[in-house]
């Protein structure tokens, strides 16, 4: 019996050096971090091996970045893999959930009138309000214009288009009839039906949170993370300063608990949590200090 646990320990090890080497090799772990704190991203995600084996395996395949020069200024984001949402927080602070085989565009600033995207596939937006910036989202059938609100959106490569409201509202314009514009609020849809917009009523438990399920961040400021995991789950995690925020993260997320989570971002980024009045705190991790 002990030669066979310690077989499996051994072919443990071995998978976590090849999947770590994968990691690196397809840059799935900031670059500072790995030159940083190499030894104890490698240790964390070792001990992190049983509850995290399925989810970093499918990080390797889940999110390409378009290598086509955009126009410049802008990025580019194509996901690839099923079932998994790229999560990404924009400069203004609005977040976007990326679904399956879908492709946004958004520039590294946004101008100084108004904030434009590009979306090609599926993806929920939550947009940080700014009742002087419009935020103006291009699909191949449509304009989406929003100052602060929380929608779906679904396209089809020009054969459909819907879109949910779940909080605020927005205005739809058809790029092929541009001088009728409609304005859908919470719990309406709309849809595009032989060139024209129908709306009808929706409930939001019909989308459900598809976007929460398995939520992967890549290279992402933990600061952004945290709101993103406060936002959506019943965490409450708090940052002991600003430089600790600043750290980035590779990571995906799974049907993890609050105990979970602050283990693998403490682990991967070599940080100590401490609870205070239910808030679980992350701070630098001194010399000598440990995570409680």
């Amino acid at each position: 019996m002990e030669n066979i646990k310690d077989n499996r320990s051994i072919q443990t090890s071995k998978a976590w050096e090849k999947l770590y080497s994968r990691l690196k090799a397809e840059e799935l772990i900031p670059e500072q971090e790995v030159k940083a704190k190499n030894k104890s991203v490698y240790y964390g995600l070792r001990i992190a091996a049983v509850a995290l084996v399925l989810l970093v395996t499918a990080v390797l395949v889940l999110v390409s970045i378009d290598r086509t020069p955009p126009a410049a200024g802008l990025v580019k984001l194509t996901t690839v893999n099923e079932g998994i949402t790229l999560v990404k927080t924009l400069s203004d602070g609005s977040v976007i959930y990326i679904a399956q085989n879908s492709l946004f565009c958004f520039p590294e600033k946004f101008k100084p009138a108004s904030r434009n995207v590009e979306l090609k596939g599926e993806a929920f937006f939550d947009i940080a309000p700014n009742p002087s910036k419009p935020f103006i989202v291009e699909t191949d059938e449509a304009y989406i214009q929003v100052l602060g609100t929380a929608f779906n959106v679904k396209t089809q490569n020009g054969n459909g288009f819907e879109l949910s409201v779940d909080r605020g509202k927005v205005k739809v314009t058809l790029k092929k009839d541009a001088t009728h514009g409609k304005m859908v609020i919470a719990g309406e849809k709309i849809a595009a039906v032989n060139n024209s917009l129908v709306t009808s009523k929706y409930i939001a438990c019909e989308s459900g949170s598809w976007y929460t399920k398995r939520m992967h961040f890549k290279d992402e400021k933990l600061s952004d993370i945290i709101t993103v995991l406060n936002r959506n789950f019943s965490t409450n995690f708090v940052l002991a300063d600003e430089e600790t925020g600043k750290h980035k993260l590779t990571v995906t997320f799974q049907n993890e608990t609050a105990a979970t989570m602050t283990e693998l971002i403490c682990t991967a980024l070599n940080l100590k949590s401490h609870t205070i009045n239910g808030s679980v705190v992350f701070s630098e991790t001194g010399k000598g200090s440990k995570r409680d």
